[in-house]
């Protein structure tokens, strides 16, 4: 007897509800689909803008450059300088691992198997004739793309009508194709990877791919962003169904939170991604990179080589690396390496011989344990949507806030008047003399006076300053003044080392002077001369942090990149200086100094505070964003920020400025990040007050 669902309400709801579910699914998948168009675009940038300039993918016949993604895109949308970056890694990440394969696997067939391959041109560039870098893949590789079948009908479609690339992949009969191709080097496969039983029944029981099975060919499973949207407890079967086959590799880049879900950048990641229907999940069951490497060793891959990003984007060969920098202008160092600390290349194999590249061969994360401070710091948010970053400010006489140019997002020339226990900004008027818009310089307030010196900074990156501007607080009144740097600079520090003199360190620069001085009465820059240097100084360093105390003579230089050497320093130093004569000495050496974009100030009692940046080693969080240095004691020690703060409040210590009210009150003010194509963060200003300084 059939049941008429309408005569009868449960069966009918468990329809409603049935047929409910399924569109949502669909819905779910379709959004995960669309993830692929961002990403394509993407590389399609970098593919049009890098490959020419590096020369990469040359005609053997015309030396002209090959190009894949355009069949794909065939309108280019270009991308930032950082998402060109980061994709152009993204591309060198899975072609390095690839050729690691290809060295260390003999004579042997390779099977390449790309999970979730989207428009991935990847079969195409390896396995075409006329493409000069792609002659040690030819003979012996073979792909396997698989995807959703609604998908792959699409790519297919796109191939079936470009004769370029039905010849590379020699398909000759397109009548009747759908989703499912099979060549000589090439298959394609429908599969839905949530459906695992039918990726098990694919992969172990295909009787039209003998290469699955066939122990003397090497397996390479790609999986580039496409595990990471499924439950954690589906991608793992899917990575555990992959090391059943003998002489398997698998290669997975996807995101990372190594900080947790309130990191900012880590934030602002999840949130984009829920936003637009297609949320991470494993993520947050294997959010480290320790937890990546145990994962894969319990599902089957017992030899495994796992890290970021950044770590990957350091051991790309030098000459290579300054070809890439070379491209275009680029000044968002912080902004990349937070791209790169959130996304995890691991390289797993069942292959116990398999030697990994040395080159490439990630080390393991550094274990920091640092104790908490026991001064007694009181954090206050306070009410002041700035938006901008690396500008500059000053604590005037009456202990306002005035902050100039910096970006939001674009480069702007603003004067702001921040006032009301630094809760309101107003813009000063904009007067017919003053600085063009910048960045990255520095705004120095000279004591006993009513002025602040702007130093340096730059336009575009390629669009350096070496001007000098004047500035009366009082009168709102800009002077341009006739002493200029010797050359342009910017990232640099300043700091007031007498009533008349500024001491000016580092920067990006042309210039082979380390430290300057300039002489205000004089109006006039100085050369150092930097005496007793056993300690062997870095000549230049760019985006240190650097503190001064006039009463002493003393001054500290916390981290920054040394420039000659392309390395983070992770040292403390202190200086004195006399007659245009500078003394360093180094004090100490910690992972938690080696940071770039810092910020510090000298307290009382031998310490100094150290905020923010970025560190080529790890991510900050909550307990290393902001540190207490003891350069009596040589300690670092945690200046922890609460839990209502760090979890509830958006942070961005990158572009921000610190400013020292006077010896128990620092005000941060400004920061903001672009989280490569994720959106912006901007930071909460906030005033930390101490006490206990003498414990």
């Amino acid at each position: 007897m059939t049941v008429d669902p309408l005569m009868n309400p449960t069966i009918s709801s468990l329809k409603g509800q049935q047929s409910k579910k399924e569109r949502k699914l669909k819905y779910a998948d379709l959004a995960v689909q669309g993830t692929n168009n961002s990403s394509i675009a993407s590389k399609r940038s970098v593919e049009s803008i890098y490959l020419p300039k590096l020369g990469v993918n040359k005609n053997v016949m015309d030396q002209s450059v090959r190009e894949y993604f355009k069949y794909f895109v065939p309108k280019v949308i270009n991308r930032s300088p950082c998402i060109n970056r980061g994709y152009w890694l993204r591309l060198h990440a899975i072609r390095s691992r690839l050729e690691s394969i290809r060295d260390g696997s003999g004579s042997k067939k390779v099977l390449v198997v790309n999970l979730g391959c989207g428009f991935d041109p990847l079969p195409f560039q390896l396995l075409d004739k006329l493409n000069g870098d792609s002659e040690s893949f030819l003979e012996r590789f073979s792909f396997l793309d698989i995807d959703y079948s609604d998908l792959l009908k699409n790519k297919i479609e796109i191939i079936k009508q470009h004769p370029e690339l039905t010849q590379i992949v020699g398909l000759k009969d397109t009548k009747g194709v759908t989703d499912t191709i099979t060549c000589d080097q090439y298959f394609t496969r429908p599969c839905d990877l949530n459906s695992t039983l039918n990726y098990k029944k694919l992969l172990l029981e295909s009787q039209d791919l003998p290469e699955l099975q066939d122990p003397n060919v090497v397996k390479v499973f790609i999986a580039e962003v496409s595990l990471a949207y499924m439950k954690s407890e589906l991608s793992d079967q899917i990575i555990n169904i992959s090391s059943m086959l003998p002489n398997s590799h698998f290669l997975m880049l996807e995101q990372l939170i190594p900080q947790g879900d309130y990191e900012p950048f880590s934030k602002q990641m999840l949130k984009h991604f829920k936003k637009n229907d297609s949320p991470l999940q494993s993520v947050k069951t294997y959010n480290t990179i320790e937890s990546q490497r145990e994962r894969f060793h319990n599902l089957g891959f017992l030899n495994i080589n796992v890290g970021d990003m950044l770590q990957l984007w350091n051991s790309v060969p030098p000459k290579t690396r300054h070809a890439v920098e070379a491209i275009q202008p680029f000044d968002e160092f912080e902004e990349f390496c937070l791209f790169c600390h959130h996304y995890v290349l691991c390289h797993a194999t069942n292959d116990l011989g398999f030697i990994f590249t040395e080159q490439y061969k990630f080390d393991l994360e550094p274990i920091i344990e640092i104790p908490e401070n026991d001064m007694a710091v009181t954090f206050v948010p306070l009410d002041l949507d700035l938006k901008r970053s690396f500008g500059a400010g000053i604590i005037d006489s009456n202990g306002n806030v005035i902050y100039h140019g910096g970006c939001n997002p674009n480069r702007i020339n603003e004067t702001l008047l921040i006032t009301e226990n630094v809760t309101q900004s107003t813009p000063c008027e904009k007067t017919t003399t003053m600085p063009p818009v910048r960045t990255c310089h520095t705004f120095t307030r000279i004591l006993e006076t009513t002025q602040g010196i702007i130093i340096g900074g730059r336009n575009a990156p390629h669009k350096p300053y070496n001007d000098t501007w004047l500035y009366n607080y009082k009168t709102n009144k800009w002077t341009l003044k006739d002493g200029k740097l010797p050359e342009t600079r910017f990232r640099h520090c300043t700091v007031q080392i007498s009533n008349n003199k500024l001491l000016i360190f580092g920067g990006v620069t042309q210039g082979t002077n380390t430290f300057l001085i300039y002489d205000l009465k004089k109006d006039s820059y100085e050369k150092v001369e930097i005496v007793d240097n056993a300690t062997q100084f870095p000549n230049i360093v760019s985006s240190a942090s650097m503190s001064y105390d006039m009463e002493t003579n003393t001054g500290f230089i916390v981290g920054g990149l040394d420039e000659y050497h392309n390395a983070i320093l992770e040292t403390l130093y202190s200086f004195t200086i006399a007659d245009n004569e500078i003394t360093i000495t180094e004090v100490m050496r910690h992972p938690l100094l080696r940071r770039y974009g810092a910020k510090s100030a000298h307290l009382s009692h031998g310490k100094i505070l150290l905020v923010g940046g970025i560190s080529s080693d790890l991510l900050f969080n909550d307990k290393t964003n902001i540190v207490i240095i003891d350069y009596i004691k040589r300690t670092v020690e945690s200046v922890k920020i609460p839990a209502n703060i760090w979890e509830t409040i958006l942070l961005c210590f990158v572009g921000f400025d610190l400013l020292q009210v006077d010896s128990n009150r620092i005000v941060i003010v400004g920061g903001a990040a672009t989280c490569y194509g994720f959106g912006n963060i901007t930071n909460n200003s906030l005033m930390l007050t101490f006490s206990n300084q003498c414990s």
